[in-house]
């Protein structure tokens, strides 16, 4: 008798912990489904914050693996290699993701000039993908919000953006850590990426020189082989959606876009 009273008491024990257990899970899913609706927050949401900020904006690319082909691209990249490419397609958000691929403006096509560069990219609003190769071999750069304006000190952009760094082969994106809004400073003296005490990437007026360095608002390290670098290329990228493509393109292949109709 007391051996079945055991058996029995731990029996119980054994279902009060996994109703316990179930009722736990219920409880962390609801708070993961309705996290808008709660102020209370456990030691361990804050933990996963204070964890974001330091690691989840760094991301190591790998190929997508279900994306089906590449989206076409109006011509052949002279930084981005096809696996490269393929690589920071699976990093783009949702809304871009199976739009064609159009060179809004690149140095060796449209000339070194921060001020047509800027011109270009009122081609086509939205996110757009800078690249810049430097004379060691490094290839890096950033997601950006186009069109890029010249302004009095005021960044734009959105934490869709991103900066990634090629130097190895395999890129590694930096996402925003939520650390400030620094983006994209545009300027008519420069263009530059990220900010809080460095900017993540500089480029001057001349397109001709640029720097790189820890920014607060991604948390990258420099994206170069050096900090200071010289710039071999520069392209700018916008995404396309099929029924503006034919048109965007044929006037990105005039020397001085007219009027844009997006």
């Amino acid at each position: 008798m007391k051996e079945n009273g055991r058996r029995k008491s731990l029996l119980s024990r054994g279902k009060q912990s996994l109703r316990a257990l179930y009722q736990a899970t219920r409880i962390s899913g609801n708070k993961n489904k309705d996290k808008g609706d709660s102020d209370v927050k456990s030691d361990d949401e804050g933990d996963a914050k204070i964890d974001g900020l330091k690691m989840r904006h760094m991301q190591n690319v790998k190929e997508p693996l279900a994306l089906g082909e590449l989206p076409e691209a109006s011509e052949p990249s002279l930084l981005l290699t096809e696996k490269t490419r393929n690589a920071l397609y699976a990093s783009l958000p949702a809304i871009v993701q199976g739009r064609k691929w159009l060179l809004l403006y690149s140095t060796w096509r449209h000339g070194i000039s921060l001020s047509t560069l800027y011109r270009r990219s009122m081609l086509w609003p939205g996110l757009s993908l800078l690249v810049v190769g430097d004379r060691k071999g490094a290839v890096f750069g950033g997601l950006v919000e186009a069109p890029l304006k010249p302004t009095n000190k005021k960044y734009q952009g959105t934490n869709s953006t991103f900066v990634f760094t090629d130097r190895p082969g395999d890129p590694v994106i930096f996402r925003p850590t939520g650390a400030n809004r620094y983006f994209t400073l545009c300027s008519t003296e420069f263009l530059a990426i990220g900010g809080g005490g460095h900017f993540a990437l500089y480029l001057d007026c001349d397109l001709l020189n640029g720097s790189s360095s820890f920014s607060e608002t991604y948390g990258n390290p420099c994206l170069a082989l050096s900090e200071d670098f010289e710039v071999k290329e520069i392209e700018l990228w916008g995404f396309v959606y099929g029924s503006k493509y034919d048109e965007i393109l044929a006037l990105s292949r005039t020397e001085m876009p007219g009027i844009c109709r997006w």
